[in-house]
């Protein structure tokens, strides 16, 4: 018997079933669980002020490794990493890659000179000022 749906449809059923974890709240992280879970994602936030009535996740520091256990990270299939520090944010980066084995990790970097950096260090970077320049430029 021939089934109806597609490989494609698979993927999407696997990807939805999968879990993405935001590191670092605040409002930007805020908003991007808040897109995720828009598209039909599993979201779970790590942030000192998380507020569990939005969106599922854990109140502590994203730096700290029992928190990053407490929030089961390591069944993370994609990890966004976005507090308002660069050096923090490749911190955790670097822990979440090494200590629980995340393949997937995106990175926000304000500050454009680090952005190879980031990607050196096998990272997906977005730099938030260049997409944000970009973004008012185009509007004016």
């Amino acid at each position: 018997m021939t089934s109806n749906h597609s490989v494609a449809d698979e993927r999407l059923t696997d990807c939805e079933q999968r879990t993405y974890h935001v590191l670092g709240g605040g409002h930007l992280g805020s908003a991007v669980a808040r897109h995720l879970r828009a598209d039909g994602r599993a979201v779970r936030v790590v942030d000192e002020l998380h507020d569990r009535s939005e969106t599922d996740g854990v109140r502590g520091d994203p730096a700290d490794v029992r928190t990053l256990t407490e929030a089961d990270v390591a069944s993370a299939s994609t990890v966004v990493v976005a507090t308002a520090s660069d050096s923090r944010n490749l911190l955790i980066a670097q822990l979440v890659r090494a200590r629980f084995d995340v393949e997937h990790v995106v990175v926000l970097v304000n500050t454009p000179d680090r952005f190879e950096m980031f990607a050196d260090a096998g990272h997906q970077p977005v730099c938030a000022t260049s997409v944000l320049s970009g973004t008012l430029a185009g509007a004016v």
